[in-house]
């Protein structure tokens, strides 16, 4: 089962003739997935973490898959410690958290896992989906 929300700033325009973020949940075999596409700006991205640990819940689901390589956005060091102290939010409701990014949106040194992790976080992040899945599960 697929679902799909639109997540647009009122009256926002961006650089891809008014292409908004958009998040879709799909059911998969042991966890859910809930993909990031379209052109936003961070706080778009992690103010929807409250809807995902719903849709976990309304789902049954304690694993997730968060896809963010349909996601165009420029983040900041500032913007990756947000992010990371708003996934804590997973770790208040057990979700297991694998990100799967493009090369250049993930930070070499890892800031955003090692903010979430200090605040009980279970999350890594791949560049691809099967070894995301493949973690997961595990």
């Amino acid at each position: 089962m697929e679902t799909t929300c639109a997540l647009r700033r009122a009256g926002a325009e961006d650089e891809v003739g008014g292409m908004s973020l958009q998040l879709h949940f799909e059911e998969m075999p042991g966890y859910l997935a809930a993909r990031f596409t379209g052109v936003g700006v961070p706080e778009e991205a992690w103010r929807q973490s409250e809807l995902i640990v719903e849709h976990c819940k309304r789902t049954n689901n304690d694993r997730l898959i968060i896809d963010t390589t349909g996601f165009e956005v420029k983040i900041s060091t500032v913007d990756r410690f947000i992010l990371g102290e708003r996934l804590g939010i997973f770790a208040n409701n057990n979700i297991k958290v694998a990100f799967v990014s493009r090369p250049e949106q993930i930070d070499p040194q890892k800031f955003t896992l090692l903010v979430a992790r200090n605040r009980g976080v279970t999350v890594e992040t791949f560049t691809d989906f099967k070894s995301a899945e493949e973690w997961l599960l595990k």
